[in-house]
């Protein structure tokens, strides 16, 4: 052990992403791979392998463009000056998809495509001491436009393991780089899965992907649920939780909602194309799924970045819903409708799955389903202009066929950001990437923010 009788620091680490440059007018979907292995190596050359919040860690990039991810909290880690991090990978995919007429909504028909890429290791330099006894974090940041290889607005290739792919740097970020205060490291938003364990005022979700987050409420959680307070925390029922990972390792709970009483299977994904009014058909990229705790139909049956044709069964008295986070929203259709003509692409939805075929080759899975939800979609732009509580960008995905400045409403509260401590700090002409409601028309603006980073 490298440094012994030297003490043990406190670790934590985030995942971030920067997205490509906008201009490039990619419509990617879905970004995943398995992150296999973390390795810190000291200025002896000692190796450091840390322990990960999953051992099967499935990281999804076109998420953490605007989210953090948890890849591993409170870990001890040796005193010592550290001058190199390695990243441990396996299965690269992208799921992308063109459209070269601008204002046309939806992937030009039989465009969306996959690329997988080699498993392997990428090596990111490092320069930080850890002190005995130093509560601290690493974030560990993916530069997707080095990984990715282009012809237009395909993708050819995918090496992870390119030049200068991943970096790390020390947490928190300075000042005026982000809105967190002291003894807070990250914001860790939009965490969907099961509650496995609620007790006093501390729960525990399990996700699929990502490993488990425990965190505790205190009088600043909000809830959006009838009793506003941690009764709503339903044992081994589905829940959307927001959290901060604390310096010491810890996560503050800072907003629950539940989604469903009792574990379901449940699928998330991006709507690649206009649906099928007639045959009730959404297309969709899946981006996140939670699997039911018993006969699941999902489990080693759906992989992030497969393509699923969505069956809808209307039923009487029954209408679309939001997951809104508590973020305010102006007027909006969607809650009215149980038809699939108001679902647009580029709205993630979410949806209990009743039944489910699973993708073959290049033949899209098959799903049914009776309830559908709008969900955060991760949107990458350039900025236009800021003016509280507002902010407009351009150059969205070619795929939602948004060829205009858009204008994106935030709630105040209800607003996480990174890279900038005020949404005026943002400069125009950046690029940001946001998780946001796409509500679309009459929706104004269209989206409602939850979270904005700033690139």
């Amino acid at each position: 052990m490298a440094n012994c009788g030297g003490g043990n620091a406190t670790v934590s680490i985030v995942l971030t992403a920067t997205p490509t440059d906008p201009a490039s007018s990619l419509s990617i979907q879905a970004f995943s791979a398995t992150i296999t292995g973390i390795t810190l190596t000291d200025s002896t050359g000692t190796a450091v392998p840390l322990t990960l919040n999953s051992a099967a860690y499935i990281a999804e990039f076109t998420r953490v463009t605007s989210d953090s991810t948890v890849l591993a909290a409170k870990l001890n880690v040796p005193a010592g000056t550290y001058n190199q991090l390695q990243v441990l990978f396996s299965a690269p995919v992208v799921t992308f998809c063109t459209q070269a007429n601008p204002g046309v909504p939806g992937c030009a028909a039989g465009t969306v495509a996959t690329v997988t890429g080699a498993a392997g290791s990428a090596t990111a330099a490092t320069n930080f001491s850890l002190a005995a006894n130093q509560q601290t974090g690493i974030v560990v940041n993916a530069k997707l436009a080095n990984s990715l290889t282009l012809s237009g607005q395909s993708i050819t290739n995918v090496n992870l393991g390119a030049a200068n792919v991943f970096t790390a740097s020390v947490l928190p970020a300075a000042a005026g780089a982000t809105d967190l205060g002291a003894g807070q490291l990250s914001h860790i938003d939009d965490v969907l899965g099961v509650v496995t364990s609620a007790s006093g005022s501390t729960l525990t979700v399990h996700t699929t992907a990502r490993g488990d987050i425990t965190a505790t409420a205190n009088s600043s959680t909000q809830y959006d649920c009838l009793a506003n307070n941690f009764s709503c925390v339903q044992l081994n029922g589905v829940a959307i939780v927001d959290t901060v990972l604390n310096t010491d390792g810890t996560f503050t709970l800072a907003f629950y909602e539940p989604v469903d009483s009792g574990s379901a299977d449940i699928i998330e994904g991006v709507v690649t194309g206009v649906p099928n009014s007639v045959t009730n058909q959404v297309p969709i990229v899946a981006t996140d799924a939670v699997f039911a705790s018993s006969n699941s139909i999902l489990r080693g049956q759906i992989n992030l970045g497969d393509k699923v044709v969505v069956t809808y069964t209307a039923t009487a008295g029954n209408t679309f819903t939001i997951i809104s986070k508590g973020l305010g929203l102006p007027t909006q259709n969607f809650t009215s409708s149980n038809n699939v003509s108001a679902i647009l692409p580029g709205q993630t939805i979410a949806f209990l799955a009743t039944t489910f075929i699973a993708q073959s080759g290049v033949t899209p899975g098959a799903a049914g389903t009776q309830n559908i939800a709008l969900r955060y979609t991760r949107i990458t732009g350039t900025i236009t202009s800021v003016a509280l509580p507002f902010f407009s960008g351009n150059s969205l995905p070619p795929f939602f066929g948004l060829n205009l400045i858009q204008e994106f409403g935030t709630t105040n509260g209800r607003l996480s950001l990174d890279g900038v401590s005020t949404l005026t700090g943002i400069t125009n002409g950046s690029t940001y990437s946001t998780s946001a409601l796409y509500l679309g028309t009459p929706s104004s603006p269209q989206f409602a923010a939850q979270t904005v980073r700033a690139h």
